[in-house]
Parts: C-alpha cells; sequence; structure tokens
C-alpha cells in the first residue's frame, strides 16, 4: 500500500515566531543605535560650527570698535575646567563672559586681549601695563558642555592700530661673551618700555626699532650675570651697541633623597619559645613609624593576615584587642615602634617587653584561633601565623597595615612558603622562603641600603630605625640568619630612634631658588647590588646642575599614595667647583647622621613658590621695599642686590602685581599675568622693572554737565608711545594711577561721528603727585538700547529684525547707496532667547523709533511680516535704554 505525502503545516510554529521576533528586535535595536551615533556627530559638529562663528562675530566686533577701546585686559580670571588655564576678562572687566544660546545650545563666550610684540619674528604678548605697541593680540574662547562632555573653540587674532607712529631709530648690537663668543637667546629690552624688545640670534645679533631718546638697555641671558647699558638714540639714525656678559660660576649639588610618610613592618616573628614561659610560642608584629608626626594607633590601625589563596581566599582581619592592659598604649611617635603579639609580655634574647596590643582571642572575636592548634610540634596558642610544620606544607604567609578607617594599606610584607609558593599579601615579589616561615626564625627590615649597617652599626648596634622600604619583600627584610643573630622587638615604651633611610623618593621634583637652575627629578637609577647583604637596593641619588654662586634654598617635593609631601633645605653656599652634597652641616637643616647626604621628604605642604627680581630702570633696587602679591600672599622685595622676591602661595594660576594700587605712590604698579604656581615648586623669571610715576585726573561729560561713563581716554608720551589707557567710570571721572614722570598729551579715543572739545590736553607727570588735568565734552558717543520680543507670551527663537533710526521706517530697509547717505539708521537681531542689544549714536535733544520685523509663514505657505514699534525713545551717550520690547 501506498502511504499518501503528508503536506506540511501552514504558518509558523511558536519556537519560530519567537526567533523571529527577536531577530528583528535586535536589527532594530542596532539601528536605533546606529541613528543615535549618527545623531550625535551631527550635534557635535553643529555645535563645534556655532561655537567657531560666536567666536569668530566676537573677534569681528571687536576689530571694528576705535583700537583704544579694545582694552587691554588687566587683570584675567581663568577657567581650568581644560587642564591648561584659559584666560579671560572677568565679569568686573571691559569684555565680560557671555552666555548664548544658539541651536538650543549653552555657551559661554570668553574674551582675552593682550599687548602684542613682535620679537624676532614670533609674536609674544606683553605685560597689560606695558606701553601700547600698536598691537593688541585677541583670543576669543568658546566653551560647551559639561563633565566629560565639555569641550572648548579658541579663535586668535591680531588687531594693529592704523595711527600708530613710526618708529625712526633703530638700536642693534651683537652680545658675547670673552672670545668674542656669541650669545644667542639673550634678551634685550629697553627698560622705560617693555615693549621694546628683541632675542639675539644664533649669531648673538639683535634688532629693535625704537623713537629716538636716551634708554638703559637691560641684557640678560641664562647663566650670566645682567647688565644694564645706557645708550643715546637720534633721531633717524641707527645706533649698533655691543654687550659683553660675565659668565656666571655654577656649581651641582647631589644626595639622595627619601620619603618617610607611612608606617612599616619592621620585624615579624611566627613562632619563638618563649624563655619566660617554656613550651610556649610567641608570635608577635613589630611596626616602625619613621614619620615626624605622631599617629595614633588605637581605632585607626588594624592587622590582616593571609596565607595562600588557596587556603585563604580573602585576607583576615586579626582582631586585636587594644585595651588588654593599663595604661593603653594609643599613639606611637616619630621614631617609635609599636608591637602586636599574641601574647604579653614577649621574652626575646633575654630582654622581655610588654606588647602594645594582643590578638583578641575572647567571646565575640572575629579572628579564629587557632589555625592549627596545640597538636602541632611545637604547641603554639592563639597562633594567627603559621610556620612551615604546622599543618604539613604551610609556612606561606603576608601581614598587612592597614588603616582601619580609609582601608588603605600602609605597608605589606609576605613571604613564600614550603616548594616557594607565593602567599595572597605581598608587595612586589615575596620574601624568598624555599622552606617557609620556620620555628626560631625572624624577619627584620633593613636599616640602609649600606651592607655594615646591619653588620655592625644598625641592625645588631640598633642605632637607627627600621625604615628602609622600596616596595619590593624580596630585597627589604633579612632573616636572622643573615643577620647572624637575633634582634629582639621594641614597643612604644622603647627609645625612639633616628633614620637614615626610608623610601626612595624617585620622581621627587629637586628646584633651586637662584633664578638660573631649572628643576629636575630624582631619577629611577635602577639598581645596585650588595655584596655584603647580597641583596639588590635603590638609592634615590639626585644631582641638580648649575645652581648659580650664592646662597640659596634647594626644594623638595614629592605626591604619593599617603600624602604630598615637601621640604627646603636653606643656606646651601654654591661657590663653583666640584658637585657640593647636601645636606652637611651647615645647611638648614643639617644632615642627621654626619656623613650622610640624604634628605627626608617629610613634611606636609600645599605651597608653591614664585622667584623673581624687581629693580628700578637703572638696574638697582627700590626703597622701601615695594610689595609683590598674588592677592592671596604678600612678600617685600630685597632692595639690595640681587633684589629678589620670593613669594610662597597655595598652588594655582595667578596674577603677580607689584606694587599693587600704587602703594608706592613714587613708582608705577606692574603685573605678570597667568603666573603658574606647582605645590612645591619654584617657578622664576618673574621680574619686575618699575619707572618712577604719578597720576592724572579728569572729567568727560556729554553735554558740560552730565557725566558720559565709558570712554577711553589716552595719555601719549613724548615718544609718541600711548603709556596708559583707563575708561571713564559712571560717574564720568577718571584716573591715570600708573603712568611714568615726562609729559604726555592726554586724549579721548573717539569713534565715527564722535568729537571732544577740548580735542587733547598737554601735562605733565611729577613723581608721587595727582594731578587733574581738566574736563572733556563729547559729543555723539554711543549708547545701547535693549528689550525681547516675544509671541504669545514666549520668547521668539528665529530672530527678530531691530531698526533704530530717527526716520519712519515702514518695511525693513534694504541697502543701496541712497541708504548709505540718508538718515542713519542701526540694525541688529535678536538673539534666541528673545533678547536684543543694539549700540545706537546717542543724542541729548534727539530722540530715536525703535521698530521690530518678525517674518512668519502663514498657513497657506506664504510669508508676511509682522511689524511692531516704540516711538519717542530717549537713547542718551554712555547710557543704556532698558525695556523697550515687543510682543505678538
Amino acid at each position: 500500500m501506498i502511504q499518501a505525502k503528508r503536506k506540511p503545516p501552514k504558518g509558523v510554529t511558536l519556537t519560530e515566531l519567537m526567533i523571529a521576533v527577536v531577530v528583528l528586535s535586535v536589527g532594530a535595536l542596532g539601528l536605533l543605535g546606529s541613528f543615535g551615533g549618527i545623531a550625535r556627530s551631527v550635534q557635535s559638529a553643529k555645535a563645534k560650527t556655532l561655537a567657531t562663528n560666536l567666536c569668530q562675530e566676537k573677534t569681528q566686533i571687536l576689530k571694528q570698535k576705535n583700537y583704544y577701546r579694545v582694552l587691554v585686559t588687566t587683570a584675567p580670571a581663568y577657567n581650568t575646567d581644560f587642564g591648561d588655564p584659559i584666560p579671560f576678562d572677568p565679569s568686573t572687566g571691559y569684555f565680560p563672559p557671555e552666555t548664548i544660546i544658539e541651536g538650543g545650545i549653552t555657551f559661554t563666550r570668553l574674551t582675552f586681549v593682550e599687548v602684542a610684540q613682535e620679537v624676532s619674528p614670533n609674536i609674544v604678548t606683553l605685560a597689560p601695563t606695558s606701553s601700547d605697541t600698536g598691537l593688541k593680540l585677541i583670543t576669543v574662547t568658546t566653551l560647551w558642555g559639561t563633565g566629560d562632555h565639555a569641550r572648548k573653540i579658541a579663535v586668535q587674532s591680531l588687531l594693529s592700530n592704523p595711527d600708530a607712529t613710526v618708529q625712526n631709530s633703530t638700536l642693534t648690537g651683537f652680545v658675547q661673551r670673552a672670545g668674542p663668543i656669541a650669545i644667542p637667546n639673550a634678551t634685550v629690552s629697553v627698560s622705560e618700555n617693555s615693549g621694546w624688545v628683541d632675542t639675539t640670534d644664533g649669531a648673538g645679533l639683535y634688532r629693535i626699532n625704537l623713537f629716538p631718546g636716551s634708554y638703559n638697555i637691560l641684557v640678560e641671558a641664562a647663566g650670566y650675570f645682567p647688565q644694564l647699558v645706557a645708550v643715546t638714540i637720534p633721531a633717524n639714525a641707527t645706533v649698533n651697541q655691543n654687550v659683553t656678559l660675565s659668565p656666571m660660576t655654577t656649581q651641582a649639588v647631589q644626595g639622595y633623597a627619601w620619603i618617610r610618610d607611612h608606617l612599616v613592618i619592621s620585624q615579624v616573628v611566627a613562632s619563638s619559645e618563649s624563655a619566660a614561659a617554656p613550651g610556649f610560642y610567641q608570635e608577635y608584629v613589630e611596626v616602625f613609624n619613621p614619620t615626624t608626626g605622631t599617629v595614633q594607633m588605637k581605632g585607626r590601625f588594624g592587622l590582616k593576615f593571609q596565607r595562600r589563596v588557596a587556603q585563604d581566599a580573602m585576607p583576615r582581619v586579626i582582631d586585636i584587642d587594644y585595651d588588654y592592659k593599663t595604661p593603653v598604649s594609643t599613639n606611637i611617635a616619630p621614631g617609635g615602634y609599636y608591637l602586636f603579639a599574641n601574647t604579653s609580655p614577649v621574652t626575646v634574647g633575654g630582654v622581655s617587653l610588654q606588647a602594645d596590643a594582643i590578638w583578641a582571642v575572647g567571646a565575640g572575636s572575629n579572628t579564629v584561633f587557632p589555625y592549627f592548634h596545640t597538636a602541632g610540634p611545637y604547641g603554639e596558642d592563639n597562633n594567627i601565623i603559621p610556620i612551615n610544620t604546622d599543618g604539613g606544607g604551610e609556612g606561606a604567609g603576608g601581614v598587612q597595615l592597614y588603616d582601619i578607617v580609609t582601608g588603605n594599606a600602609h605597608d605589606t610584607f609576605g613571604w613564600k612558603g614550603f616548594g616557594g609558593q607565593f602567599p595572597g599579601l605581598y608587595e612586589t615579589i615575596p620574601l624568598d622562603q624555599m622552606t617557609g616561615f620556620q620555628a626560631g626564625e625572624q624577619f627584620t627590615r633593613e636599616v640602609s641600603t649600606a651592607g655594615y649597617d646591619h653588620a655592625t652599626l644598625g641592625m645588631i648596634a640598633d642605632l637607627y630605625g627600621r625604615a628602609y622600604d622600596h616596595g619590593w619583600n624580596l630585597d627589604n627584610l633579612l632573616t636572622n640568619s643573615e643577620v647572624g643573630t637575633i634582634l629582639p622587638p621594641h614597643n612604644s615604651a622603647s627609645a625612639v630612634r633616628m633614620t637614615v633611610t626610608g623610601t626612595p623618593a624617585i620622581g621627587a621634583v629637586v628646584t633651586c631658588n637662584d633664578g638660573l637652575s631649572g628643576p629636575v627629578t630624582v631619577p629611577d637609577s635602577g639598581w645596585f647590588w650588595n655584596g655584603t647583604d647580597n641583596r639588590f637596593y635603590k638609592n634615590p641619588g639626585f644631582s641638580l646642575p648649575s645652581i648659580a654662586t650664592g646662597t640659596w634654598s634647594v626644594y623638595f617635593s614629592s605626591t604619593t599614595a599617603f600624602a604630598d609631601s615637601f621640604v627646603e633645605v636653606s643656606s646651601v653656599v654654591i661657590v663653583g667647583g666640584a658637585p657640593l652634597e647636601i645636606p652637611h652641616a651647615t645647611t638648614v637643616p643639617a644632615w642627621e647622621v654626619p656623613g650622610r647626604y640624604s634628605v627626608f621628604v617629610t613634611s606636609s605642604s600645599e605651597e608653591g613658590f614664585v622667584l623673581g627680581t624687581l629693580r628700578n630702570v637703572f638696574g638697582g633696587g627700590i626703597s622701601p621695599a615695594i610689595t609683590v602679591t598674588n592677592n592671596l600672599a604678600s612678600v617685600l622685595a630685597n632692595t639690595a642686590s640681587p633684589y629678589r622676591f620670593f613669594l610662597r602661595t597655595v598652588p594655582g594660576t595667578y596674577n603677580v602685581t607689584a606694587n599693587p594700587g600704587n602703594a608706592n605712590a613714587s613708582y608705577v604698579s606692574a603685573v605678570q599675568t597667568g603666573v603658574a604656581v606647582n605645590a612645591g615648586q619654584v617657578t622664576s623669571g618673574v621680574d619686575f622693572v618699575l619707572s618712577q610715576a604719578g597720576s592724572l585726573r579728569g572729567f568727560v561729560s556729554r553735554d558740560g554737565t552730565n557725566a558720559l561713563p565709558g570712554i577711553a581716554m589716552t595719555a601719549t608720551n613724548a615718544a609718541g608711545l600711548v603709556e596708559t589707557t583707563v575708561v571713564t567710570g559712571n560717574d564720568g571721572r577718571f584716573t591715570m594711577t600708573n603712568i611714568s614722570t615726562g609729559a604726555y598729551v592726554i586724549e579721548a579715543a573717539l569713534g565715527s561721528g564722535e568729537a571732544s572739545v577740548p580735542l587733547s590736553v598737554s601735562t605733565t607727570v611729577t613723581v608721587g603727585t595727582s594731578l587733574f588735568v581738566g574736563s572733556f565734552t563729547v559729543v555723539g558717543a554711543a549708547g545701547y538700547v535693549t528689550g525681547n520680543v516675544t509671541q504669545s507670551g514666549s520668547p521668539i527663537k528665529t530672530g527678530v529684525m531691530v531698526v533704530v533710526s530717527t526716520a519712519v521706517v515702514a518695511a525693513p530697509p534694504a541697502l543701496s547707496s541712497a541708504s548709505m547717505t540718508g538718515i542713519p539708521y542701526y540694525i541688529g537681531a535678536s538673539y534666541e532667547d528673545g533678547s536684543y542689544s543694539l549700540e545706537v549714536k546717542g543724542s541729548t535733544s534727539t530722540t530715536f523709533r525703535v521698530y521690530a520685523f518678525y517674518p512668519v509663514q502663514n498657513a497657506t505657505g506664504t510669508w508676511s511680516t509682522l511689524t511692531a514699534s516704540s516711538a519717542s525713545v530717549q537713547i542718551l551717550p554712555g547710557q543704556t535704554k532698558t525695556g523697550v520690547s515687543f510682543a505678538w
């Protein structure tokens, strides 16, 4: 019989349906993820484009202003969200930060204006108190986003003064040392004008264009004594002035740098029969404090122990009874010890010591006791650290001293077990013990890297603290067989010990305040083999070269997991010759151990240092002493050679000011911006040359009576240089407090359509005096009109054209030759938040009409323009008319 062929069922099974849904879901999610990535990329590109446009817009706005109204940023603030600080005009400055919404993104726009100068052939920036050079560097930075998504775009542009006076004289020359041998990269500057500066090329040549006159030329080069030369330069002439510099005598300092910032485990014993109680086997852990401070032990530090990971998956916390005796040993002194044990007293080598704390074995203790009971061959009691005969194949282990509050480990010591098995706790490489920890064996930390220390002077004589710790258990501790004797432990009542080592301060920064040498770091110079110990050690040797002759301080700073540490070694006398080892008998501090040139970076410090000089234009000191400040800390500059100041402050980026607020009215105030200060380091080269000064005052009005704020007033010296620019305040008054002595022309920096009566005033500045130069009336100065545009109560985001004119404007005006010569009008557009601000030539007699034109699309797809206006709007010069708003 032939069986009929079975037809397949129609449709799909539930299983097939579920598989199809999963496949489609995965595809859909992948597609959505792709679209999400594309969307983010598009948004990022959009934000970057908008930010760039905002930078360019601000740059163009500034470049359209009168040159002197683009005022230099005198006291910048700094944004530190991107690593390198971004300087900008603060909210109290001339061009404060702006918050702008574009494309639904909130941007912050920052502006920074600097005095610029071309120097062989680079563009360099000068101090904001420098005389005008005819060149300004504008940096506009736009920020957006937050946190990890924070972004920035910066645009720089040069603004030149079209009316700058041409410098028609030249100073040239050759900077050399005896030979003659050219000195490249020497700085040649005119003391009377920091804008006149050049650096010598590879052939030692320099060239400065300047005005005729008599000047003091300061020539400086690294490694040479500076020299001041007086020169007189006639009009339309080139004067050649060669300068020979004398090289400074230099010398290097060297030594060894150690850190002592954490407690160390200094001795471990796992099984030592007590002479006081035969048959009882003691175990203990000794801790040493190499730091300079007293450390609390009770409630702050504890111990953990771990055998092999196969035996103890995690380190075991050893419960400790700190209160078993009275009085309680709560702290460990600098250079002192602390003793943890399974019993008390501990008797070793005829010495009996009270333990500071013992293992807690009573009710409620979490410590599991014993690991190995009295059945062990040595009958240990309260045994937490096993030896190689306990339980068979034991002997590997590690002890950790940890901070109970933070959980951070201060020190860990581990040793291998039978057959070289690794413990679960150790530093880098455990102590090499092929047989494991044995009965009667002790592990003791090294005192020093020198073999004789443990053989004669150190461990056996017990002169110094057991402190050497380079993070390798293999080479940090010795067995009693290597030492040659049993060393008794110490407790908190034992005499404190001086330390001769610690942790190698590799990476620590070493600097000097001589102003010539640069910073170095303590190098990781590798290992050296000590044949006496059969050990590898690290000696953290440092060498700071090229320190100038004189008496200086050397600074050491280090950052570790435990602390930021710092130390100063002062009274370091440099006379030249072979390297000088420090510290020694006459430095402060002196060597701790005679013949040991070891620096201990121990003090906690968050300070950094600013080093510089302060001189008058003749290269001498200024008396009484001038104050130098960063507005957090202040110091007086030395009035005697070498006229230095040394400012201590917390790290950050600062504006450092000499003679703040013209406290000494006989001299100008000067500032260096963006001085970076790092913890424990010296920032040098912050030098000032101050000329004598006086001050000038005046008043500017719009009509002879009413104050006119916001007008830039300039003081041009006899050489044709604008030495200072200030802006009138809300009261119309201006004060030029930081101006060198001499003859000046005072005038307003006028914009298009503005006029001043009088046009200028000539006067003379004398030392320490404040002179009123007179009143100015400026007509046609700009004012502002501001307001908001809304529709149905909400801001219009798409933009509204705003037109201001004295004429009737029925529709948005078209640009043509007629419009350029007819009644003036001013055009702007509202921002995305609905606000607008428009600059208008102000008037005390004429009112304005303000119009708003808003294009909208109708339901039919055609476009029409909504119009609104406001008449009789008074916009006064130097004033802002607010509240001229429009709503539909």
